[in-house]
């Protein structure tokens, strides 16, 4: 009687051919990103500063200012929500560009 943890696994079969999947180093040539790449990414960026600027310059006054100083600067905080919404805008536009 033979025990099964002395076999030896089949042998794979033959996988399919992904080009570039063995060379790592392969050669690509570079190529101009589309202008709906850039925009993308640009928005992605302005978006990010926006919500930074936004939960900053919003939120610091109102747990750590005065009550003038709060009615003055909520309207700063409403950055956040728009940066948001644009980083998810550019997000989404650069990977359906290619997300390069």
């Amino acid at each position: 009687m033979k025990d099964d943890h002395d076999r030896k696994p089949d042998a794979p079969e033959e996988e399919e051919f992904e080009p570039g999947i063995g060379d790592p180093y392969r050669f690509e040539a570079p190529t101009r990103q589309p202008g709906f790449a850039r925009a993308s990414k640009y928005m992605l960026i302005v978006g990010a500063i926006m919500s930074a600027v936004g939960v900053v310059a919003g939120l610091g006054p109102m747990v750590f200012g005065s009550s003038e100083e709060k009615l003055q600067l909520m309207n700063l905080l409403m950055l956040a929500p728009a940066g948001v919404i644009l980083m998810f805008a550019g997000i989404t536009g650069w990977v359906i560009a290619g997300g390069r």
